[in-house]
This record gives structure tokens, sequence and C-alpha cells, in this order.
């Protein structure tokens, strides 16, 4: 028996990254002062994947001593962002900003580092999905959400 994608499902060709891409991302993330600021660290990227890194820190952590929900969100938000840009020709060119998530809480986050796995669900000429999931190092779920980001031409966005 074939496994062959269902209907509408989503599929990425399994190749590698371009140089192009691969220089894309490394200067869009360089160029992330949130990323620099909270200490988040791209991990491992292949077409419509990515998974990132935060190291766990107490600067994170809410008045209950848990890591903050905005936390969660930022990491995970890179880490779909990321997943994105890995599937476009020259991540330099376009713009991805984030135009809604939903992220749902399934435990909160010890004293270790936070791992999100970003996964492309969906790319259509000016709208992207991906899934992402949030863990701690051991594999612990701690967190899954959607991201939806709006594909354009990075001039579009420039003038407003």
């Amino acid at each position: 028996m074939h496994d062959r994608p269902k209907k509408n499902q989503e599929t990425v060709p399994e190749r590698e990254l371009t140089e192009l891409q691969k220089r894309g991302i490394e200067a869009r993330v360089e160029k992330n002062p949130v990323l620099t600021f909270m200490g988040i660290e791209i991990q491992e990227v292949r077409p419509g994947e990515a998974t990132v890194l935060l190291r766990h820190g107490d600067y994170l952590h809410n008045s209950l001593g848990l890591v903050q929900g905005g936390v969660f969100a930022v990491v995970a938000d890179v880490a779909g962002g990321v997943a994105l840009y890995s599937v476009l020709p020259n991540p330099l060119e376009v713009a991805i900003p984030t135009i809604e998530f939903k992220l749902n809480f399934l435990r909160p986050a010890g004293s270790d580092d936070l791992v999100a796995r970003g996964r492309l669900v969906h790319r259509g000429r000016q709208v992207a999905v991906c899934q992402v999931d949030v863990t701690d190092r051991s594999g612990r779920h701690l967190a899954t959400g959607l991201f939806t980001y709006m594909v354009r031409p990075k001039e579009e966005l420039d003038n407003g």
C-alpha cells in the first residue's frame, strides 16, 4: 500500500535548503533584536520545519515563579516563522508578519529550557499557517498552537 497524501493535506518536498534560504534565514535571525534579547537559538531548520531553543532563566518568570505565557508565544512564533521562511525562495525578499495565533497551554514550564518545533501546514499565495509544539528538553508537551502569517513582498510592507 502506498502512503499518498490525503486530499488537501499540505506536503513539503524532501530536499535541502538552498544557500540563499540559509543565508536569508541567518540574516533574518541576526536582524531580530527580540531573539537576542530573549536568548532564542535556532537549533535545526529543514524545509517546512524548524526547531528553536530558549534557555531557561528566572527573568522569564511571572509573579508565580512560572515561565510567563507570553514567553511561550514568542518562542512558538519564532519556530513557526522560521519554518515558513525555510520554504520561501529568498527569505530576505518577503515579510511574514504574524496576523493571528492560538496557543493552548497544556502545563506550566518548570526550570527546564523550552524547545519549540514549528511545521508548515499550509502555504497559499498570501497566507501561511504553521503548527507549533512547545516542550521542555525531556519532551514533556507544554503548549501547542497554530500561527497564521501574511506573506507579502517586503517592499509592500516597507511602504505601509
